[in-house]
């Protein structure tokens, strides 16, 4: 590991690191986020022009797209033939990393660059709301960490560090005037070599901080999940209560990082049913629900990819009718991550659950079938 101090605050700590990179040859292309000409959202961008990068937005105040899904797209059919740095929020950096051992990016040649992630705005706010403020509010929490109204995901976000990149962006703890950059991999100590960084700092205030903030999001993590939004869910009832205005649009699948099948079985002709069948199931419960298996979705969803959910809340954000998806996942990932010892993209050898088998697994959870036999008086 390397650690070193940087010139510049917020997005602009981020600008000169990217423009150094590409100037110095360190790589030869960057994928950025960076506003759309109309200004009504953001979108990521591959340039190999420097001056690109002065013009972009390396952390853009919302999530219009998941970042994770956007390397998927790049690499997804190959590695990059020239090494291109990419810029990632700490989930979407987990998101992509789980996404490598799923087969769906290829991280040959990419070099990875995470910051310090105060959290995002809900993205109706910013559609809705005066840009120009928002954008301003944005810039001052991001070098202060220091970010009010931000989705409920992020207020309570415990892995909000870019540990797991190439190099990563340091504001909390770091001097008023600065940044730290820090590389955690051979590739990222090269690449800051690469462009004169050579005195090393002592980050044992930083480290203090994290863990004192670590500390404090993960103990409000656990209350907003067992004392607030856990009881409004708890149950049958409690669920269809909670999902009762989803329109069964699917938004939330597909702008998932980790969702990523060709098909969705619930997109698939095994859920296209005849209105017969429609009306028998009618006739057998008095009356059916339209549009259909909507808590069968959401449940079918969250059986395969609970283990490999990062809690980046994309799928809020997406969601027309404001349905709180992204914290109901959020909270069965939390206890199903749990149950294996595993937190999605925080280490590249470990196996993901759900595709790793093992003979003698989880016999604490098993409940040992017995049969019941129901003897009459009569036959005794």
């Amino acid at each position: 590991m390397l650690a070193v101090k940087g010139k510049g605050k917020g997005n602009q700590a981020l600008q000169i690191l990217l423009k150094g990179l590409l100037e110095k040859g360190v790589v030869q292309a960057v994928l950025i986020p960076s506003e759309i000409p109309g200004g009504e959202s953001y979108a990521h961008i591959l340039t190999r022009d420097p001056s690109m990068v002065d013009k972009a937005q390396p952390v853009p105040p919302v999530v219009p797209v998941q970042g994770g899904r956007v390397v998927s797209k790049l690499t997804k059919r190959g590695p990059v033939k020239m090494p291109t740095a990419v810029v990632l929020r700490p989930c979407e950096l987990r998101a992509a990393r789980e996404l490598i051992k799923l087969n769906q990016v290829k991280p040959k040649g990419l070099l990875t660059i995470s910051f310090d992630c105060p959290g995002a705005y809900p993205l109706s706010q910013y559609i809705n709301g005066d840009k120009s403020l928002i954008k301003a509010n944005f810039e001052e929490g991001l070098s202060k960490f220091a970010l009010s109204g931000t989705r409920p995901l992020c207020q309570i976000c415990n892995r909000f560090t870019g540990d797991t990149a190439d190099i990563e962006v340091g504001f909390l703890g770091a001097p008023e005037d600065g940044h730290y950059l820090i590389a955690h991999t051979p590739q990222g100590v090269e690449a800051l070599r690469a462009l004169g960084y050579q005195e090393e700092v002592d980050l044992k205030e930083r480290e203090e901080t994290i863990q004192e903030m670590v500390k404090e999001r993960t103990e409000a993590r656990q209350n907003y999940f067992q004392e607030e939004f856990g009881p409004q869910v708890s149950g049958p009832q409690g669920l269809l209560t909670t999902l009762h205005s989803c329109i069964n649009c699917h938004n939330c699948m597909r702008v998932c990082p980790i969702c990523f099948c060709r098909e969705c079985f619930f997109d698939s002709d095994a859920l296209k049913v005849t209105a017969e069948n429609y009306l028998m199931r009618a006739e057998r419960k008095g009356a059916l629900r339209f549009l259909p298996d909507t808590l069968l979705f959401h449940l079918g969803r969250m059986n395969h990819m609970s283990t490999s959910c990062v809690s980046c809340g994309t799928c809020e954000d997406a969601c027309p009718n404001d349905v709180p998806v992204s914290r109901l996942f959020a909270m069965v990932a939390d206890k199903t991550q749990a149950i294996f010892d595993y937190v999605p993209g925080r280490d590249l050898k470990e196996p993901i659950p759900l595709i790793d088998y093992r003979e003698e697994e989880l016999h604490e959870w098993e409940r040992p079938y017995k049969e019941s036999t129901n003897h009459h008086p009569s036959s005794s």
